[in-house]
């Protein structure tokens, strides 16, 4: 945890446009996360899947949308923090790279989950 504390203290001295890479990671996960949450509906079945070899859509209950808001706060959180230790092990090009690659997988993310509740 001191390591941890250390690293991001450095990047904080160091490397301020980290920073805002971290913060659109986050800023997009926590995005993700309140989309899920808001759009709970226990009364309505969600279309998440076509096959042509079973007919038509296949439905699940709203707990497959909360399978979204958990890997929501697994990329908000665990991503900054392992971006913070690949700047501090492997440099800031490596950690930035890795920030670029969550958000582009949190957007993959939100898209899926618009086309799972309608929205878009």
């Amino acid at each position: 945890m001191k390591q941890l504390a250390a690293d991001f203290e450095a990047i904080f001295k160091r490397d301020r446009s980290l920073i805002v890479w971290m913060l659109v990671d986050f800023g997009l996960s926590v995005w993700l996360f309140l989309e899920c949450i808001l759009h709970l509906d226990p009364s309505s079945p969600v279309y998440w899947r076509y096959s042509d070899i079973n007919g038509g859509y296949q439905t699940e209950s709203w707990w497959y949308i909360l399978g979204f808001a958990v890997m929501a706060i697994v990329l908000g959180a665990g991503h900054v923090l392992i971006s913070a230790r690949l700047h501090t092990k492997r440099g800031k090009d490596v950690a930035r790279l890795f920030l670029g690659i969550s958000c582009v997988i949190i957007v993959v993310a939100l898209h899926g989950l618009f086309s799972l509740i309608g929205e878009r």
